[in-house]
């Protein structure tokens, strides 16, 4: 990255306004965990991944990658002692599922508006539903939770949140793909500090694009992250998902 772009990067940081970036976005999702005893007796969380809040202004619903729920039901059957959780909240996901769809690797559920203040978050309220299609080369934030960085202690944990501004390199019906370079990646104020590389535990978590406005910025929903690869992020549009929350298999 050229060094006048790093400056400025550095003065947004000092400025308070990429904190506040990162903590919006950080409201508007939640860890989907789970936890237990393993076939040892030993108690340890087994997998995560992210889930993200919003109202499409008919339904309150959750996001996240199928796969991530498909995790959670294979690792529920086999042990005994398993609970799970949305951040702070202890949930049955199932009871609250809506749709899912294995070739789109989505899955929605029906969330109540109590559930997510007990997670610790917050709502995401698009202006419309579907939001805007995202476009080549527009700049995004995509986030989430790394499981590499969590840290259990008994039944507690901690889940480091990770977000990051890249360009979207390709827009089609399926996918929005992003571009990730990590090796050149400018992490304000941090110089000579490594980034963590390792980003599983982001899928099922939000791309956003940052709406500038007269007197405040935003963030506007536009994806949802399926697969990561050291080089690339995978997403799916919202579009794919409609506003009672079903899953659409075809559309743009």
């Amino acid at each position: 990255m050229e060094q006048w772009r790093k400056d400025a990067c550095d003065r947004l940081e000092r400025a308070g306004y990429l904190p506040e970036m990162r903590k919006l976005a950080m409201m508007l999702c939640a860890p989907f965990w789970w936890h237990g005893e393993d076939d040892n007796g030993q108690y340890r969380i087994f997998h995560n991944g992210t889930i993200c809040f919003l109202n499409t202004g008919t339904r309150l619903i959750g996001v996240t990658a199928d796969h991530v729920y498909r995790k959670y039901l294979a690792d529920k059957a086999r042990y005994k002692v398993f609970e799970c959780q949305f951040g702070g909240s202890t949930v049955d996901p199932e009871r609250y599922l809506i749709d899912r769809c294995e070739r789109l690797d989505l899955a929605t559920f029906d969330i109540p508006s109590v559930l997510v203040s007990a997670a610790g978050s917050s709502v995401h309220h698009p202006p419309q539903w579907p939001t805007e299609s995202v476009r080549e080369r527009e700049v995004v934030l995509f986030c989430g939770f790394p499981g590499i960085l969590r840290e259990a202690k008994d039944v507690k944990a901690g889940f480091p949140f990770q977000t990051f501004a890249t360009a979207v390199i390709s827009v089609s019906p399926d996918n929005i793909t992003l571009h990730v370079d990590l090796p050149n990646l400018h992490w304000p104020l941090h110089d000579g500090e490594i980034i963590n590389p390792e980003l599983g535990g982001q899928s099922g978590g939000p791309v956003f694009r940052v709406v500038e406005g007269t007197l405040i910025n935003r963030l506007e929903i536009v994806g949802f992250i399926y697969e990561i690869s050291p080089s690339l992020v995978m997403a799916r549009h919202v579009s794919r998902i409609a506003s009672d929350g079903r899953i659409l298999s075809t559309g743009s």
